[in-house]
């Protein structure tokens, strides 16, 4: 395989695993700095997410957090294997929120609020620094209502950014002032934006990340009550704009987003009736709102309060959603129905799906993390190990060798 050039290992290799790719730079320093350079890591994360695979769904419950491998097994309605998950913002509490999630990378916040950014594929992280809210601009008027996240990819600078929107009622059933952060993950500070135009009434509703912008379902002010506007925070020029809505005739109903292949989902709820699930397959195109699904109250156990699309199959033929935070279940998007529930599952839940990556959560040194004499010293071990690898090889060819020479003698 030494012969064979590195684009073609390189072809070779982002078919494997995280964890494997790890392993592997050990077997040489050309291996090493293929597997460490950003076009690979880019090419890696391509294929995982052009062929769906590499695919795991995170399970968080109060106290722990586990995940599970998105295969065969729970596509075939097997029992699946829940592994558990220790989470670098460890405390009294394990449990955990997830403020968004891209490319592999989780933005993660625990019960006394602190923030990380977190590749559980490669075990890095980086805690984002504590961010108080200004309450000297606001003291004795306003006082903080409400406050929710962000977490994507801005692809003009290559910079993963967290945001943070918190919002101050008081003096006034109409008044209201937002105060809007955001962190750069390659600058490694926060910095305010322009405000949020709009009043975010449900709290903790993070936001949900494609096609470089953020969304969130918003009121035109605190009085209305009614969360009616989809906004689009756009990462690149860090401006707010109106998504166009599906055509639906009902207006009753609570609106909710979700994601499906990169493609943003509109979730009209109408609680206790029925769930319809909308899918924008052209991004900012109005007319390209397409019905993926509908579940009705009957449909499920129990009462019928949210839905959450998590992920299609490798057949692209059934939706994985979770349900009021009880259920796995998968949709046949064929037989517009649900197909089956997945066994062992907590008592109660909440799921996200992330993708396996290489990605650096310190985008300006080296993808393990390491300083350039750490990478010295790390070169050393590459040449140990590279050359017990070699040694492994020739002892394995000259045994299979070995056993070559005896069938052809026993066969004579």
């Amino acid at each position: 395989m030494s012969s064979l050039p590195l684009e073609m290992i390189a072809e070779i290799l982002c078919r494997l695993q995280a964890k494997e790719l790890l392993c592997c730079r050990s077997v040489s320093k050309p291996w090493c700095a293929l597997i460490d350079g950003p076009n690979f890591v880019k090419l890696h994360l391509k294929h995982s997410v052009d062929t769906s695979s590499n695919l795991y769904i995170i399970l968080r419950t109060t106290s722990h957090v586990h995940y599970m491998s998105f295969d065969e097994n729970l596509v075939l309605n097997d029992c699946v294997t829940l592994k558990e998950l220790n989470h670098p913002l460890m405390c009294y509490n394990h449990g955990i929120k997830v403020l968004g999630s891209v490319n592999g990378l989780l933005c993660i916040s625990n019960v006394v609020d602190d923030i990380a950014v977190w590749n559980p594929s490669i075990r890095k992280h980086r805690v984002v620094p504590f961010l108080p809210i200004e309450l000297k601009r606001y003291f004795g008027t306003k006082s903080c209502s409400v406050y929710v996240f962000g977490f994507g990819y801005d692809s003009i600078r290559d910079d993963y950014k967290v945001v943070r929107i918190a919002q101050f009622g008081g003096g006034g059933k109409r008044s209201f002032e937002s105060e809007v952060k955001v962190y750069s993950l390659r600058k490694q500070s926060w910095r305010r934006i322009g405000d949020m135009p709009y009043c975010v009434l449900y709290p903790g509703a993070n936001g949900v990340f494609t096609n470089g912008a953020l969304h969130w379902v918003v009121g035109e002010n605190p009085e209305s009550n009614v969360a009616n506007i989809v906004v689009a925070l756009d990462l690149g020029v860090e401006d707010y704009r109106e998504v166009l809505q599906p055509e639906y005739k009902d207006k009753n109903c609570y609106i909710d987003l979700g994601i499906l292949r990169g493609c943003l989902c509109f979730l009209a709820n109408f609680l206790g009736q029925r769930v319809d699930v909308w899918i924008m397959k052209e991004y900012g195109v109005r007319e390209s709102w397409t019905k993926l699904f509908s579940v009705a109250q009957g449909e499920v156990n129990g009462f019928l309060r949210s839905l959450k699309p998590l992920a299609y199959s490798k057949s692209g033929n059934e939706v994985l959603i979770e349900h009021d935070n009880l259920d796995l279940c998968w949709y046949d998007l064929k037989r517009k129905q649900i197909k089956n529930r997945i066994p062992g599952m907590p008592y109660s839940f909440e799921a996200d799906a992330f993708v396996e990556s290489l990605i650096s959560v310190n985008p300006n040194r080296h993808l393990d993390g390491r300083t350039q004499d750490e990478n010295e010293d790390m070169n050393m071990r590459d040449d140990f190990l590279s050359e017990g690898f070699k040694l492994v090889l020739i002892k394995f060819t000259r045994r299979n060798s070995r056993a070559n020479i005896e069938k052809r003698r026993l066969s004579t």
